[in-house]
């Protein structure tokens, strides 16, 4: 044994490394439905992009969705890691003039 191998942390080598995870499994809530709807989206989708997406499954045609995580609503250009979204979150479908 080297003394790199010593310094290497199996905890780190974990597939369950939720830093390394690439999609966030979420709840998405729209004002008109009764239930939520999940979603898988890839972290690095913008905000937008995953409002629209969300907008769509729900059947809505909305000019600017976003999505809000509790009373804030998300910037549209982020990417959801940017923007705060995490695993298992629920957020709710806006349009970014009020509720959709």
């Amino acid at each position: 044994m080297t003394a790199h191998d010593s310094a290497i942390n199996p905890a780190k080598l974990s597939d369950n490394d939720p830093k390394d995870k690439q999609t966030y499994e979420v709840r998405v809530f729209s004002p008109g439905a009764v239930d939520p709807k999940e979603f898988s989206f890839d972290k690095h989708l913008t905000v937008a992009e995953a409002a629209a997406q969300a907008a769509a499954a729900f059947g809505i045609s909305a000019d600017n969705p976003t999505l809000a995580k509790g009373a804030k609503v998300l910037d549209r250009g982020r990417q959801l890691v940017a923007a705060g979204v995490r695993d298992d979150d629920d957020l709710e479908l806006v349009d970014t003039g009020g509720g959709v």
